[in-house]
Parts: structure tokens; sequence; C-alpha cells
């Protein structure tokens, strides 16, 4: 595990182009106010790509002290030469996230550093074994539930022990395609499995420590959001035929899965704990409903919903 000291200043490429580029501010549409994490320390797993990158960066506008971590350094680079351009702060550390003992030394390093995590986003994980299962690499599947579920449970395992000793802490898993509903056309035992893994974790995890008022464990379904390179490849689909490719209204900005993240890591989210909020859902941005929901048994693992 190596680490990178928080940035000073902006700087700009090699190529001199600025790398302010792919991820712009947007206003905010969460109606609760503007979020103040302020002070908070806060990790983010998978805060080199993607969702997680956009979690991170939204973390620090909101004033935490974000530390991001993954195994990809190029990827973590990036993350924080995006949030140098902005000024925020933002520092990482590669880690394998799926070994206890890198684990351990992650926390123990941003305790020194920073201080206790009060804020987990576990967002590391991703798709892989997509064959039909005759065909799958065994040692290929373990890994989809290691990097999406095990890496998971050894961070709330290490965040854990500070939480409950502060009597606070805030935690978000997340969930993903499968994990409630078949995926039809695609081979995802490994992913689905994992995700749903996910699910069932965070609601027994809630129920654990339901008597430390001050500790929140909820989780977040982002919904079909494609990576910069499934937009390539996306891209090119429709130019070669010459049709918008069928899933793209679907598709969500990495934003609209940080804005949902920031809510539920923010105080006016204190109401809920053990639920698990999609980004295709919107009842969460009315404080009304969410008081509501507060006082229901709505939106758990049984994923129960109100009548239309």
């Amino acid at each position: 595990m190596s680490e990178q000291e928080y940035p000073d200043e902006a700087t700009e490429r090699e190529d001199g182009s600025s790398c302010a580029t792919w991820l712009e501010p947007r206003p905010q549409r969460n109606p609760h106010g503007t979020a103040d994490l302020s002070g908070k320390v806060a990790l983010v797993t998978g805060g080199g790509w993607n969702i997680g990158r956009a979690v991170a960066l939204k973390l620090a506008q909101a004033g935490a002290r974000v530390v991001i971590s993954s195994r990809n350094r190029t990827n973590l680079e990036e993350t924080v030469a995006f949030a140098r351009e902005r000024r925020l702060r933002v520092r990482h550390l590669v880690c394998d996230l799926t070994i206890p003992s890198e684990v351990d030394r992650l926390f123990e390093d941003i305790e020194r550093n920073e201080g206790r995590v009060e804020v987990l986003a576990c967002l590391a994980g991703g798709f892989g074994a997509g064959q039909p299962l005759p065909e799958t690499n065994p040692k290929e599947w373990l890994d989809v539930l290691l990097r999406n579920f095990y890496s998971t449970y050894l961070c709330c395992r290490a965040a854990l022990p500070g939480m409950l000793a502060g009597k606070k802490g805030d935690i978000l898993t997340c969930a993903g395609g499968g994990a409630f509903f078949p995926m039809v056309g695609v081979h995802a035992t490994a992913y689905a499995s994992a995700k749903a893994a996910v699910c069932r974790f965070t609601d027994q995890l809630y129920a654990e420590v339901l008597d430390v008022p001050g500790i929140r464990v909820n989780c977040m379904e982002p919904g079909l959001t494609w990576s910069p390179k499934d937009l390539e490849r996306i891209k090119a689909e429709e130019e070669a035929t010459g049709q918008p490719h069928p899933l793209r209204e679907r598709n969500h900005d990495p934003e609209d899965g940080a804005e949902l993240a920031l809510f539920l890591l923010s105080p006016a989210a204190r109401p809920l704990n053990g639920r698990i909020l999609s980004v295709d859902e919107d009842w969460w941005q009315d404080p009304e409903r969410v008081a509501y929901v507060a006082r229901t048994d709505l939106y758990r693992l049984r994923r129960t919903f109100e009548a239309e």
C-alpha cells in the first residue's frame, strides 16, 4: 500500500489539457439543502473510477477529508488530479481491498493522518466472469465476489470499531444489477450473487448495530451507469448501426449516483437506516417523503413499495 499527499495547487496535464473536463459541477438537485460534511473523514473505495470518482469528488465538495482507495494507481491519481483542479481535499492510497492485512493497514494510515473514518462508502467492485456458468473460470467467478462483497465486509469490519467507540458513523454499500431481479441477455451469476449478498449484508449489519443510534448503514442502487470505456464502445456501435443504443435512455450519469450517495451520507438522511435506495426513485428528494418513509418499513431488503 502506498500513499499520495493532499495536493496543494491545481496543475495541468503534461499535454497542457485541463483535468477538469471529466466531471463539471452541476447545480445541486437535492432540495434538502447543501450537505455539510466539514471535518468528517471519508473513505471511498473504488474512488478512482466512474461512480466512485464522482462520489469522492461530491463528498470533498461537501467539506469531507476524502481518502480514495483501490488497486489501480493510475485511476486513483487521475481522481486526485480532478480534485486538485477544484481545490478539493482528496488523498489516495493504493490497496488490494480483498486482502485483510492490507485493509487493516489502510485504516491505520487514515487514522494516523486524518483521524477516525466517520464516513465509509464501499463502492469497489465491478463485473466479471461473464460467460455461461459451465464455461466460467472458478477463480474469476470468486474474484467477482471478493471485489464486490468481501471488500465491503473487510472495510466495514475495519471501520466499525472506531464508529462504535465514537457512537456515530455512516456506512454506504452498493447494490447493482441482478440483486433483485434476473438480468436477461447476460451471463452474470457472479455479479448478481455478489450484489445480492451486499444487500443482505447491509440489512443484517443494520440490525446488529441498531442499538447505536448514531450509526447508519444504507445501500444505494446506482442503476445502469456506463463508464467512459463503455461509452466509447456504445458510440462505436451507434456509429456502425446508425441507431441510438437501446439502453441509452436508461443510462445514468455518475453524478446521479453521487447525488444519492451524498444524501445518504449526509445529515438529511439521518432518519433512514437499513434502507436500499435507487437512483431511479425520486422520493428521497422530498423531505416530507423522507420523514414518512422513516416511519415505515419501506425500501428495505424486502423492497416493499408504496402503491402507486
